[in-house]
């Protein structure tokens, strides 16, 4: 079965699912619809939640209004969402890894452990880069480097806790053995890794590729499993490390607790459409950004798989999170 294909299947999918239970208001939407993006206007989410924006409010006959509520590594926003009505007027864009981490952590209030997955929307391309005077130039270069000077080669994440931390928790499992420095935000760990204040810095392909290409830092190797069609001349950790393997940093929706099934449907369905439009899928790519498309039910076991992942490695590496 081909991708095209296949997508259709997960909207038809959709579709039956959006049939009706009897007293269901066949109307909705009626009023505009609020997507929640708990960060700070500018970075990828927000950009790819407005890029969607146009195309949902054509969909569903409403407005669609992208709503900024940045703070606490994205829960105030997963707040908000999870005390709004089950009504399917407020959803949550989030980033998947932080929301699964603090969904798992002691303490973290029930409604936000009971978000209702909607859907996946995108991946971001992960990359290890290094600075660009350090002596290695690929991954095998990189371990044997590390197996010569244990401890010694610093990494910049964006915080205790995120995803870049987690992955070089996951590298250090894997036999290569880096300290941590965090940053609050991935801005000033690149800054740190072009100016060689660091000596690598695991991050966004859309954030390393500018300075690459000026010679200021190295990219290594992408984070996913398979190479992106966009830069398919730079291979994957796993390609170096056979059995590696790290949840991609994914971006999906989701409602508040018992958001019904037909609006979950209803609004997957237009969702996957969206991502599937050309110029979208094109604007994507661009933004070293892929598409993944999944049902309520994919996306749930994507969540469970992800917050398994992340909290294993918390547990091992003894990770406090505030």
């Amino acid at each position: 079965m081909n991708r095209t294909s296949g997508v259709w299947l997960f909207v038809a999918a959709f579709a039956l699912a959006a049939v009706s239970p009897v007293g269901f208001p066949q109307a909705y939407p009626t009023k505009p619809v609020h997507i929640v993006v708990p960060y700070a206007p500018g970075g990828a989410i927000d950009l790819t939640a407005r890029l969607y924006q146009q195309r949902l409010s054509i969909a569903l006959g409403q407005p669609v209004v992208v709503d900024n509520r940045p703070g606490a590594a994205g829960k105030v926003g997963a707040e908000v969402v999870s005390r709004a009505e089950p009504d399917g007027y407020t959803v949550l864009y989030t980033v998947g890894g932080e929301l699964t981490i603090w969904q798992s952590k002691p303490g973290t209030p029930d409604s936000i452990k009971n978000l209702t997955p909607i859907t996946s929307a995108v991946a971001s391309v992960g990359c290890i880069a290094a600075r660009a005077d350090l002596p290695v130039n690929s991954m095998a270069e990189l371990i044997e480097y590390v197996k010569r000077n244990p401890g010694k080669l610093t990494y910049g994440s964006s915080g205790i806790g995120s995803f870049q931390h987690l992955m070089g928790e996951r590298l250090k499992q894997h036999g290569i053995d880096l300290v941590h420095v965090p940053f609050k935000g991935l801005g000033p760990v690149m800054a740190a890794i072009v100016a060689g204040q660091i000596d690598l810095a695991i991050t966004n392909l859309s954030t390393g590729l500018p300075p690459s290409r000026q010679g200021r830092i190295k990219i290594l190797a992408l984070t996913q499993s398979n190479r992106f069609e966009a830069t398919p001349d730079i291979p994957t950790v796993s390609e170096t490390l056979p059995g590696f393997d790290m949840p991609v940093p994914w971006y999906g929706f989701f409602g508040p607790p018992n958001l019904p099934q037909p609006i979950v449907a209803r609004l997957g369905s237009e969702i996957a459409k969206v991502l599937e439009a050309p110029e979208v899928k094109s604007k994507l790519t661009s933004a070293s950004l892929t598409a993944i498309i999944a049902t309520p039910e994919q996306f749930s076991a994507l969540v469970r798989k992800t917050g398994d992942t992340f909290q294993k490695i918390i547990k091992a590496a003894n990770i406090q999170l505030d």
